[in-house]
């Protein structure tokens, strides 16, 4: 299988070959589409397609990783390098995955070298050392010294924190991964006596086959959906749209039909949006699973390297993990399913950019198996699927054990903010009304706040000046725990003026988020123990299944957090739930904002009455006829579908047509908008008549993001696919001469 055609040779640098020498094509990681020549030397084996290796490119000589997509070639009189290395003596990607691979180039626009790069943690195959490195915490916590960096602190408040919880000793890459520091400035902190590094053997937990029993009987909704599924494995590829209510027990069918698979001796792929959101969920799979491999981000490159192994070796029977767990070398794989399928955070936002819902389905259509799809609230495009065929639609409409729904009161938030000591209190009456009532049956409360920091904006009544990112040019949120100011697009801080630069008036912080609400609970209700989770107080997984597992031991009465509250929490004595504000995702300008602002609500309103005490959600908004709104309250997803698509329809957006957005960045504001005009230009004289319609070019939705100015240009069309198909081979020539970075978005989530 020729993986890309070759275009030419690599032209500098070369060496004399032997005509019969054997060649080989590669693809570097790199940003080109051509494959280029190398000698592969006689002393190695015969070359495999897929094999990682190592091969000099450029003038400079740089080693960049590439892989072998072509073993049939002869030097014949040219001049060529040999490859300098080999990672595998095996492809860690077989013909499966290979053609997986070959489809993401193509279709997401990105280099093939690049994209099988992504396919392949890079640790697996080089992690020879079973040692790793980990760090202590010298002496007890005091003060820390005042010269040291925001990331520098966090790792001794990561330090501190573990050894609260008996933890004496962290590896480094966990500590690198939860605080942002570099391996230079945690050795400085060595080198100052604050922390101690030391090297200890790898702990690899193996993989375990006990399983514990099932916790109750299916019921007939469960058992019809599971009967459906058994007939689907092992006859070939098959996609099944699983749209089941908040609480009615898909888990539980995931895990069944997951036995199944077990049984014939096949394994599983489980794709969950993100590992550390699904705490519970895992905490399921792992006791009544066998041999369950987990890959997520906080692995160590030893711990990533043996589970790979594991399930490329088939001692792993179930995958579970994120988006990237879609390309687990399963050699012996029977299903694909996919939780949440509905979620954002299944869309990788560097190259390639793929979905992994999307991928996940063309890999089980490549390998002939069958794919399940998950969600309360499935995405418009999913459901379209479904209802045109493609998709088999399998519902789930009741909660377990006929638990009813949790009763949905909409509040109009301009009619309840009161003042309170020259303060505007943002939990209104009727929220508070229930939340003490809540308290006083012993029971707990959820409550969501989509917004982090402390206020919205710095700003001066004065001059109408509010405190901008220098960076992205978006405004900055002020969080009280650091008294800074931080963009939460860069993660750029800086302090605040004392004085209105333009006018010298006073400033004020005008808004709301997470840390005020969190005040204000602190003030109604002294007497409650308030839990925080938002993406500042969560800086490890550590300190998120710390304060769920109080939480669920009844230690926290009120838990207050931004969207990771809404996500697959199942806590039996949460009888209210309350969203401050539903109209923060309702004002992002995006065409999916009322689909977001209905997934969310649906999803956090979910979390309540999921046992025998019944439950309440309070819904504030200053849009409370908006249709998204409404259809929430009424747990009514068919409704909102039938509402939403025909002005999808009308105005020829998703799920009716594709997108690919490209955006052109620069940190010259002129070379980026000249280059978007220039590549607007180009895809118009390119594209054949009516293939798609070209919109642009026009400034993006943050125009100003990490220094560099952007501009982007977006292809709308109806022939999915078949635009990637003729611009592919094209990206090299649609590109050259701009001097600009180009960023290609196919099915982009965001359009900001």
């Amino acid at each position: 299988m020729a993986f890309t055609e070759k275009l030419f040779e690599e032209p500098s640098d070369t060496v004399v070959s032997d005509a019969d020498a054997h060649v080989v094509g590669v693809v570097v990681n790199t940003n080109v589409w051509r494959s280029f020549d190398y000698i592969w030397p006689d002393a190695l084996d015969a070359p495999a397609l897929g094999q990682r290796v190592y091969v000099p490119f450029g003038r400079g000589g740089r080693k960049l990783l590439g892989f072998v997509t072509d073993t049939l070639r002869r030097a014949g009189d040219r001049k060529l390098k040999s490859v300098l290395e080999v990672l595998d003596a095996q492809p860690q990607l077989d013909e499966p995955l290979l053609k997986l691979g070959q489809w993401i180039s193509q279709y997401y626009l990105t280099p093939p070298g690049m994209t099988l790069a992504a396919m392949i943690p890079s640790a697996v195959g080089r992690h020879r050392s079973r040692s790793e490195t980990v760090v202590r915490m010298e002496g007890s916590r005091g003060d820390w010294p005042s010269s040291l960096g925001a990331r520098q602190k966090r790792v001794l408040d990561e330090l501190f924190e573990a050894r609260r919880q008996g933890v004496e000793e962290l590896p480094l890459g966990d500590l690198l991964r939860h605080s942002g520091a570099s391996r230079d400035s945690v050795k400085r902190l060595a080198g100052r006596g604050l922390i101690r590094m030391d090297s200890r053997p790898v702990r690899l937990a193996e993989l375990s086959d006990e399983t514990a029993a099932d916790p109750f009987e299916l019921n007939a909704d469960q058992l019809s959906a599971m009967a459906k599924l058994k007939e689907k494995l092992g006859a070939g590829f098959s996609a099944t749209l699983l749209h089941g209510v908040t609480g009615s027990g898909k888990t539980e069918v995931y895990v069944r039909v997951i036995r199944e698979v077990i049984a014939a001796g096949r394994q599983a792929i489980l794709l969950v949006p993100e590992i550390a959101l699904a705490t519970q969920t895992l905490e399921r799979l792992l006791k009544r699973l066998p041999r369950v491999a987990v890959l997520h981000s906080g692995l160590t490159d030893a711990q990533r390297s043996f589970h790979y192994e594991q399930i490329r070796d088939g001692h792993a029977a179930v995958v579970v993990g994120p988006r990237s767990a879609v390309f687990a070398p399963a050699r012996k794989l029977g299903l694909i399913v996919v939780d949440e399928e509905h979620e954002s955070s299944y869309k990788q936002d560097t190259a390639p950019r793929y979905h992994g819902r999307d991928v996940a389905v063309k890999r089980a259509q490549i390998e002939g198996v069958p794919i399940v799809l998950g969600s309360a609230t499935p995405s418009l495009e999913s459901f379209r699927n479904a209802g045109q065929g493609r998709y088999e639609l399998i519902r789930l409409p009741h909660r377990v054990r006929n638990l009813p729904m949790p009763r949905l009161t909409i509040v109009d938030l301009r009619k309840e903010l009161t003042s309170a000591e020259h303060r505007i209190e943002l939990i209104g009456k009727t929220l508070t009304n229930r939340i003490a009532s809540t308290l006083d049956r012993n029971e707990q409360v959820i409550l969501l706040m989509n917004r982090r920091g402390y206020a919205s904006y710095v700003f001066s009544p004065s001059s109408k000046w509010v405190m901008m990112c220098p960076e992205c040019s978006r405004p900055m949120v002020y969080h009280q725990a650091t008294a800074l100011a931080m963009c939460h697009h860069c993660d750029r801080t800086e302090t605040l003026p004392e004085r209105c630069p333009v006018t010298g008036g006073k400033l004020v912080l005008f808004g709301f988020g997470i840390q005020r609400i969190e005040n204000e609970l602190s003030r109604k209700f002294p007497g409650a123990i308030v839990a925080r989770m938002d993406s500042d107080t969560m800086t490890s997984t550590k300190q998120f299944h710390r304060v769920l597992g109080d939480f669920g031991e009844g230690k926290v009465d009120i838990l207050l957090g931004t969207q990771m509250v809404g996500k697959g929490l199942d806590f039996p004595r949460v009888s209210l739930v309350g969203i401050v504000s539903a109209d923060t995702s309702l004002a992002i300008p995006d065409f999916r904002s009322s689909e977001r602002t209905f997934q969310l609500i649906v999803q956090v309103a979910g979390r309540a009455g999921r046992a025998d005490i019944p439950g309440e959600v309070i819904v504030q908004t200053i849009h409370e006829k908006d249709p998204a709104i409404q259809f929430a309250s009424r747990h009514d997803y068919d409704g909102f579908a039938a509402y939403e698509m025909p002005l999808r329809k009308e105005i020829h957006l998703p799920p009716f047509t594709r997108l690919v957005r490209f955006v052109v960045r620069h940190a010259d504001q002129q070379r980026a908008e000249n280059g978007a005009a220039a590549l607007a230009k180009r895809l118009r004289e390119m594209l054949p008549d009516g293939l798609a319609v070209i919109i642009g070019p026009q400034p993006a939705g943050v125009i100003r993001l990490r220094g560099q100015f952007r501009h982007e240009v977006r292809l709308r069309t109806s022939r999915g696919g078949l635009v990637q198909q003729f611009l592919a081979p094209r990206m090299e020539e649609l590109s050259r001469g701009i001097p600009a970075e180009i960023l290609a978005d196919v099915d982009p989530t965001s359009l900001m």
